[in-house]
C-alpha cells in the first residue's frame, strides 16, 4: 500500500510539470498544422500554374516529387542533428528554409525555378519540421505514446482543413503569386516562434516519460521503492541507428511503410484536378481536400489512442485494409458524394498510419536515439512518397486517366499488409 500511496503523492506533486508534456504536444501540433497545411496547398496552386504556364502534369508533379524525395532523404541527417543539438536550433533554421521556399514560388517563370525553390529549398524546412516533431513526442511519452502522437499529429489534419481553403480564397482574391508570399511568411512566423519553446526530452526538466517526476536520492525507503517501480515500468532497451539497421525488424518496418507510402501523396497533388476532370466543381474539389484533412485528424486521434489498447500491428492492419478499399473505390468515383466518401476513409486511414509510424519505432527501438532511427526509416521509406505524384501525372499524360495509378495504390497497400505479418520487435543480445 505504501508504494501505491507514494506513487499517488508523486503524481499529485508532478501535476504542474506533467502539463509540460501536453504543452509540447500542442506546440508540435501547431507546427505540423502550418507546415502540412502549406504543403497540401500545393494541390490548390496546381490548376493556377497549369493555366498560366501550360506545363504538363508530370513536369509540375515532378517538383512536388523532388520536394518529397528531398525532405525524406534529409531525415537521416536532421534526425542525428536533432538528437545531438536538440530540436530548437534545427526547427529555427528549418522555419527559414520552408518559409522562403514557399514564398519564392511567387517568382517562378519556368519549371526549373519551381524545382529549385520548392523541391530543394522548402524541402529542408519541411524535413526539419517533421523530424523535430514526432521524436519529441516519442521521448516524452511511453504509456500514452499512441494518444500523444495522435494528438500532436491532429494538428496536421486541422491544417489541411483550414489552410488550403484559405489559400484558394486568397488566390481568387489576390492571385497565386501574392498568395505564396503570404503563405510563406505565415509559415516562417509560426515555426520560428514555437522553436524557442520546444524541450527535447523530459529529463531536461527533471521528469520521466508520461510526466513522472524523478525521485532524488536520500528519500525514504518507501519513496526509493516507488522509484524502483517507476524504473521497472519505464525501463527500455535503446538502439542506435548502427545497431537498428542490423535487425530484421528495421528492414521489415522500412519495407512496409515504403509500400504504403508509394502512392499516398497522389491525392494531395492530383485530387483537386481529378475532381474537375470528372465534371465536379472546383468548390467540391476543395471541399473534398478539406474533408480528407479533417478525417485524417480523426484517424490520428482515434487510431493513435486505439493502438495503445490493441497494439500497433493490429491498428496498422486496420488502416492498410482501409487504404486498399479506398483506392478501389475512387476508381469508380463519378459524383461528389463518392469523392467525399473516398476523402473520409482515405484521410482516416492515412492519418492512422502516420500516427502509428513514430510510435511503433519508439516501441521497437526505444527513446534514446528516437530522432535518428525515425529519421533513418523515414529517409528510406519516405522517399517512396515522391514516386506517387510523379507516376500519377505520367500515367495520366499517357492514358488520360488516373485509374492505373489508383490500382497501383491498392496493390502496394496489399503488399504492406502482407509485410506487417512478419514485423516484430527486435531482441538485443
Amino acid at each position: 500500500m505504501f508504494v501505491v500511496s507514494d506513487l499517488m503523492e508523486q503524481k499529485e506533486n508532478s501535476t504542474q510539470k506533467f502539463f509540460y508534456g501536453w504543452v509540447i504536444t500542442g506546440l508540435v501540433s501547431l507546427n505540423l498544422a502550418m507546415a502540412y497545411g502549406a504543403q497540401y496547398s500545393f494541390g490548390v496552386l496546381f490548376p493556377s500554374l497549369i493555366e498560366e504556364f501550360k506545363w504538363n502534369r508530370q513536369s509540375l508533379s515532378g517538383a512536388f516529387s523532388l520536394y518529397t524525395f528531398m525532405y525524406s532523404v534529409l531525415g537521416v541527417l536532421l534526425g542525428r542533428w536533432t538528437d545531438r543539438f536538440g530540436p530548437r536550433i534545427i526547427l529555427f533554421f528549418g522555419s527559414a528554409f520552408l518559409g522562403m521556399g514557399i514564398g519564392l514560388i511567387s517568382l517562378v517563370n519556368a519549371p526549373w525555378h519551381l524545382y529549385l525553390v520548392y523541391g530543394l529549398l522548402a524541402s529542408w524546412g519541411m524535413s526539419a519540421t517533421y523530424i523535430t516533431a514526432n521524436p519529441i513526442i516519442v521521448k516524452w511519452f511511453i504509456a500514452q505514446r499512441g494518444l500523444a502522437v495522435g494528438l500532436a499529429q491532429s494538428g496536421l489534419g486541422i491544417g489541411i482543413i483550414i489552410i488550403p481553403p484559405i489559400t484558394g480564397a486568397l488566390i481568387a482574391a489576390l492571385g497565386w503569386r501574392p498568395t505564396c508570399v503570404i503563405l510563406g511568411a505565415s509559415v516562417f512566423i509560426v515555426l520560428c516562434t514555437t522553436s524557442f519553446f520546444l524541450i527535447g526530452y523530459p529529463e531536461k526538466i527533471g521528469l520521466m516519460p508520461d510526466g513522472r517526476q524523478k525521485i532524488r536520492s536520500g528519500k525514504s525507503s518507501s519513496t526509493a521503492r516507488s522509484e524502483e517501480v517507476y524504473e521497472a515500468i519505464y525501463k527500455e532497451v535503446n538502439w542506435s541507428v548502427a545497431e537498428a539497421i542490423h535487425t530484421k525488424s528495421f528492414w521489415v518496418l522500412t519495407a512496409l511503410f515504403f509500400s504504403s507510402w508509394l502512392f499516398v501523396f497522389l491525392p494531395l497533388v492530383h485530387l483537386v484536378i481529378f475532381a474537375m476532370d470528372i465534371g465536379l466543381s472546383r468548390e467540391s474539389a476543395l471541399i473534398s481536400l478539406s474533408i480528407l484533412g479533417g478525417s485524417s485528424t480523426l484517424g490520428r486521434l482515434i487510431m493513435g489512442y486505439i493502438s495503445d489498447r490493441i497494439g500497433r500491428k493490429r491498428a496498422l492492419a486496420v488502416n492498410f485494409g482501409l487504404q486498399v478499399f479506398t483506392w478501389f473505390w475512387i476508381m469508380g468515383a463519378t459524383t461528389s458524394w463518392m469523392l467525399f466518401l473516398f476523402a473520409v476513409i482515405f484521410g482516416f486511414s492515412y492519418g492512422g498510419v502516420s500516427a502509428i509510424f513514430p510510435a511503433i519505432i519508439g516501441d521497437y527501438f526505444g527513446r534514446l536515439k528516437a530522432a535518428s532511427v525515425i529519421g533513418a526509416i523515414f529517409t528510406l521509406a519516405g522517399t517512396a512518397a515522391a514516386i506517387g505524384p510523379l507516376a500519377g501525372g505520367g500515367i495520366y499524360d499517357l492514358t488520360r486517366s488516373y485509374k492505373l495509378a489508383f490500382l497501383c495504390g491498392a496493390l502496394t497497400n496489399l503488399l504492406a499488409l502482407t509485410l506487417l505479418a512478419f514485423s516484430k520487435p527486435p531482441v538485443k543480445k
